[in-house]
């Protein structure tokens, strides 16, 4: 699979339908911007906060005195301790993982004051459940309510715990999908169709394909309350581990597969075994080598991984982890991404550039939120292609989005006003990511989104 990436279009178009379009800027300016939108400071691995040091400013996916780090910070934030029973093979595990722990060096954390900890999206109970504005004519609301085997569950006020949030699925559902998949469904492949000549696109087999991807989404999603059981992590401190793992991913110019992978990997890791805080940033870096070795062409070598932490583990420290987190994996590496449920959906558009830019962006921030920990990456990739649609002004989703989506409209409006609520403080809920696509390789979709947000909200 090639790493090229296309060259940038020079705008979206002109303005229309009250959608203003981004200008470029200038490329001292761009930085400026950059170096301003920073308020928040990040200290550079192994440095502790002191008077003389506090705060450090490093400039995010760029090195410094040719320094070959990336900055991170770890806020660890325990829980009280909760007594937990484990069966025999557990216990021999986790004694396997602490003596594994034992035999690592300290790892020295970076440490925020309690003031400069990142701020969540919502901060209090009563933000996390108040309604999103719409950017559409009506409301979808999500309910409650079993079909067969999928649960489907919405956000409830006063909920201990993160709810996760999964599609509705209803008869009225499966009867519109029915209806769309008999009118698209083919028993041999189109002749009119310039992918059935295509042979990297496997037209014969492409349906059956996808819809073991689906069976696997479900069998290998991570459990979205395993924070409940760890007893030294937050949801805090993921956000802030995935925010650099992006920083890391970005600077070896990793495919867009890897991070989305690397993510599943640590969830179903934490999914089944407690962390401590020291250990969360090697969890993430192990996840992250061992999905760059299973998506990449030319993946990091071990020495440049080791490097990242300033070698505070050895080589085998980290080949003994990589073997670890397999182990707990059960080798189920092949988890399918959103990223191929996104190329499937994007051929009902002929695979229009714009729209799968901007539906990336999308998708990115929804890697930062607990909510969609074990949301379908089908239904996230669906979601993040309507939602660029309406701020394209590109049309309505047609019966052939419902076909190669597998996703109703009343389906995904949940889940883009849920990402439309996730823009409005970017600089908060996903700050490197923001930057990232504020760049003019990707179009600067994120300032994009700002402005359709400014006219629209």
């Amino acid at each position: 699979m090639s790493k090229h990436i296309a060259p940038p279009r020079s705008t979206y178009g002109e303005e229309n339908n009250h959608v203003i379009r981004p200008q470029y800027r200038s490329k001292n300016q761009g930085a400026t911007d950059s170096a301003n939108s920073q308020s928040q400071p990040r200290l550079a691995l192994g440095q502790l906060p002191t008077e003389q040091n506090r705060p450090i400013l490093v400039e995010n996916n760029r090195l410094k005195n040719n320094e070959n780090k990336i900055p991170v910070y770890v806020e660890p934030h325990p829980k009280e301790s909760q007594s937990q029973d484990h069966d025999s093979d557990d216990t021999e595990d986790s004694i396997e993982f602490e003596e594994l722990e034992d035999d690592f060096g300290e790892l020295d954390q970076d440490v925020l004051d309690s003031d400069q900890q990142p701020q969540s999206l919502h901060s209090t109970d009563s933000e996390v459940e108040e309604s999103i504005r719409s950017f559409t004519q009506h409301r979808h609301t999500l309910q409650s309510s079993t079909t067969g085997d999928t649960t489907t569950t919405a956000p409830t006020a006063n909920s201990g715990s993160v709810v996760p949030l999964l599609p509705v699925w209803d008869s009225r559902i499966h009867h519109e999908l029915t209806y769309v998949n008999s009118k698209f469904q083919r028993d041999s492949p189109d002749e009119d169709d310039e992918d059935t000549y295509d042979v990297t696109m496997v037209a014969e087999y492409a349906p059956d394909i996808f819809r073991y991807m689906r069976q696997l989404e479900a069998r290998l999603s991570p459990n979205p309350r395993y924070m409940d059981s760890q007893n030294e992590l937050e949801w805090h401190m993921r956000r802030t581990l995935v925010d650099w793992l992006v920083q890391v991913h970005s600077r070896f110019n990793l495919l867009p597969e890897t991070l989305f992978l690397t993510v599943n990997y640590i969830d179903r890791f934490l999914s089944k075994r407690t962390v401590s805080a020291s250990r969360f940033q090697l969890v993430g870096l192990v996840a992250l080598f061992i999905a760059a070795k299973y998506e990449e062409i030319n993946c990091p070598s071990i020495q440049e991984v080791a490097s990242l932490i300033n070698n505070a583990y050895s080589i085998d420290d980290l080949l003994r982890a990589e073997k670890f987190m397999i182990d707990i994996l059960e080798f189920e590496m092949g988890w399918p991404g959103p990223m191929s449920f996104l190329r499937r959906t994007s051929k009902a558009d002929d695979y229009d550039f714009d729209t799968r830019t901007l539906a990336k962006y999308f998708l990115e921030i929804t890697i930062m939120d607990s909510k969609l920990v074990a949301s379908p990456p089908s239904w996230l990739a669906a979601g993040a292609h309507y939602l660029a649609r309406r701020l394209l002004n590109r049309g309505s989703w047609t019966d052939a989005h419902i076909f190669y989506s597998g996703y109703t409209e009343e389906q995904l409006t949940p889940l883009a006003d849920m990402m439309v609520q996730m823009c409005r403080h970017p600089l908060r809920h996903h700050r490197t990511i923001f930057e990232k696509y504020s760049e003019r390789r990707y179009k600067r979709s994120a300032e994009f989104v700002q402005e359709w947000m400014r006219m629209r909200l």
